[in-house]
């Protein structure tokens, strides 16, 4: 007499396809240790890694009907934790207090050369993005960021008024945020969470 298994994989997605939510905590279940490692793996924070786990269950349940048609449970399970986990990651480090924190952290002069090593493809990345800026954008950001002018001695120089000055910078943080998340590849936003910004995920 053959023995049916415990997790018999297809039977069971085919019953959460359906809609069968019994079936869809027998899949929450065997899945769950794999999924929320992944999103520990990669934040380094339990309570993040939770709530992400719990978003891609969502996301699971929502679009059931895919289930039935893949072949490598595990393997799809998998990838869709990763993905979830590097958008969340990715729009973290890029949220545009965190830009401004790297730019501070890349002018800090107590940064040893070990660490410039570590961080050169993320602060040439940076500097590219700064470098595509329109010429005024540029301009008053290069003086507010790098130069620490304030808005009303930018206005006075470049003859704009305070409320441009402002505004310039914004934009300018703006278009660094979308470049540098279109830009960086995914083991530098992983690497860049877990150590310059590692305190944004607790």
């Amino acid at each position: 007499m053959q023995v049916k298994p415990l997790y018999d994989q297809q039977h069971i997605r085919a019953r959460v396809a359906l809609g069968d939510r019994q079936a869809f905590a027998l899949f929450f279940n065997y899945h769950w240790p794999q999924v929320y490692s992944t999103g520990l793996r990669l934040t380094k924070s339990p309570e993040k890694a939770q709530d992400l786990a719990q978003d891609i269950f969502i996301k699971l349940w929502e679009n059931r009907h895919k289930l039935i048609e893949i072949k490598e449970e595990d393997a799809y399970v998998y990838i869709l934790s990763r993905n979830v986990v590097l958008d969340f990651l990715r729009k973290k480090v890029f949220d545009t207090e965190n830009i401004e924190a790297l730019i501070d952290y890349f002018k800090d002069s107590t940064i040893t050369p070990q660490e410039k090593l570590e961080y050169n493809e993320l602060e040439n990345t940076l500097k590219f993005a700064i470098d595509q800026l329109p010429g005024k954008v540029k301009d008053v950001f290069m003086l507010s960021r790098v130069d620490g002018l304030t808005h009303e001695q930018i206005a006075k120089q470049l003859s704009i008024s305070v409320v441009s000055s402002k505004t310039y910078v914004v934009r300018a943080l703006q278009d660094i945020r979308k470049f540098m998340a279109l830009h960086t590849d995914n083991s530098t936003i992983i690497f860049a969470a877990g150590t310059i910004l590692y305190g944004v995920l607790k």
